[in-house]
């Protein structure tokens, strides 16, 4: 699911539910979201080549705009919560959004607010937020996935061979205490007869 056609969303352990706040565009036409980090082009240029040396690729962290609208008109003290709630963290918070209320979330985004955000309104106490989200990695997350319990229902299975003692093995030999070690006595192509097939090895 894309950001564009969500319409919730939840930041730093908190709904936009309990704020009444909507994932909205304000753009007409089509949705515009970016598809991968940008990227960067690492080189070294020197004197006397046209063509400069690869060095790699460096890629920025994910950032995004979105706007965020109120379904309701707002009080002073509803707006300082939720500019509490969305600017004044001070380290990276999971962001997600989702069309359903307590659904799981696809994509998780670890991101904070920069740049200035801004509020749009009407002179009415009604209106909507536009944010800038900057993530701390290139990359989005999954959330923790975890598979149903399996019960084993096998008896357990008695080995009574304790050692190496028996067995055959050109290539291995045991010590005193019958521990595995490897033969010091390797054979050498040499030792074989001129005449044996390989399938005789």
């Amino acid at each position: 699911m894309t950001i564009r056609e969500s319409l919730f969303f939840s930041y730093a352990g908190r709904s936009s539910i309990d704020y009444g706040i909507l994932n909205v565009n304000m753009s007409s036409g089509m949705l515009e979201e970016p598809l991968a980090a940008s990227r960067e082009i690492l080189e070294e240029s020197v004197r006397g080549r046209d063509r400069p040396y690869f060095q790699g690729i460096r890629k920025s962290p994910l950032k995004f705009n979105v706007s965020f609208a109120f379904e309701d008109s707002w009080n002073t003290a509803k707006m300082n919560e939720v500019a509490r709630w969305l600017t004044e963290h001070t380290y990276y918070q999971p962001l997600f959004f989702s069309n359903e209320i307590g659904r799981d979330p696809e994509r998780i985004y670890y991101a904070l607010v920069v740049d200035e955000p801004n509020l749009v309104h009407n002179g009415l106490r009604q209106g909507y937020i536009t944010l800038t989200f900057r993530c701390d990695s290139p990359y989005t997350y999954s959330p923790q996935l975890t598979s149903r319990e399996y019960k084993w229902d096998q008896k357990p299975l008695d080995v009574p061979i304790s050692d190496f003692t028996t067995g055959n093995s050109a290539a291995m030999t045991t010590d005193g205490n019958g521990y595995l070690i490897l033969n010091p006595v390797r054979p050498k192509l040499a030792d074989i007869p001129p005449n044996t097939k390989l399938a005789e090895l």
